[in-house]
């Protein structure tokens, strides 16, 4: 039946070969256990030894920073890893703070909800809910359409995916004492304004307590797992 279509069994069985390692070429976080239910809890063994938002898992925390600086050299490390398109890192006197979008070049990255809207790309449009409204703020990364995709909560994103970038960020800066991850989408176009300002020149200290209070909103004081 095969041969009748003009696909012999020899080329599925190459077809299927190639397809598998290209699949393997990108990185893989969502291996078991978290490769279902993404904002599910971690084995216990593996949340113990987590490394974003450790100083969660025993107590409420205050984000109550001293200090913020725009890191670009984090910020490069982060975006050459696999899954991650952009990313945008804030250090404080003792913690980092990531912002970032997701591409397609690694899986598991986040549970299959998709938040971003690329349909109008098909059919020539930047937004198609407003197909004759191509315009965007100039200080957003992202508005939902034509663009990679986000995470509303930080909790979407799998143990893997954080925990690698959490770890490449505390080699890079053992000083760090903890890391928070989020792609939500408000955060990162904020994150991208502050960002802006840096490569102006100008001091963020001026933003720290809204800083101080956006972080707090975002990641919230004590951990919160999801209610599934």
């Amino acid at each position: 039946m095969l041969r009748k279509l003009g696909f012999p069994i020899c080329g599925m069985i190459f077809l299927l070969l190639t397809l598998s390692g290209c699949a393997e070429k990108g990185r893989e976080y969502g291996k078991s256990p978290d490769h279902t239910n993404f904002g599910a809890p971690v084995e216990k063994t593996e949340e113990t030894e987590r490394a974003y938002q450790t100083q969660q898992l025993y107590g409420p925390v205050t984000h109550n920073n001293a200090k913020l600086e725009y890191s670009q050299f984090l910020s490069n490390q982060l975006h050459a890893m696999n899954g991650v398109n952009t990313a945008i890192v804030m250090t404080t006197d003792q913690n980092a703070y990531v912002a970032l979008m997701i591409d397609s070049s690694a899986v598991g990255t986040k549970g299959y909800a998709r938040e971003t809207n690329n349909q109008g790309t098909t059919k020539g449009f930047y937004n198609d809910n407003a197909p004759f409204n191509d315009t965007m703020p100039s200080n957003d990364l992202n508005n939902g359409h034509n663009s990679y995709e986000t995470a509303v909560h930080h909790d979407m994103l799998s143990h893997r995916f954080k925990q690698a970038m959490a770890e490449k960020i505390r080699t890079l800066q053992p000083n760090i004492m903890d890391v928070y991850i989020s792609a939500n989408r408000d955060f990162l176009n904020k994150m991208n304004n502050y960002a802006q300002e840096s490569w102006k020149g100008h001091s963020l200290m001026p933003l720290l307590t809204d800083f101080n209070q956006t972080v707090t909103r975002v990641f919230g004081t004590a951990q919160v797992l999801p209610e599934h």
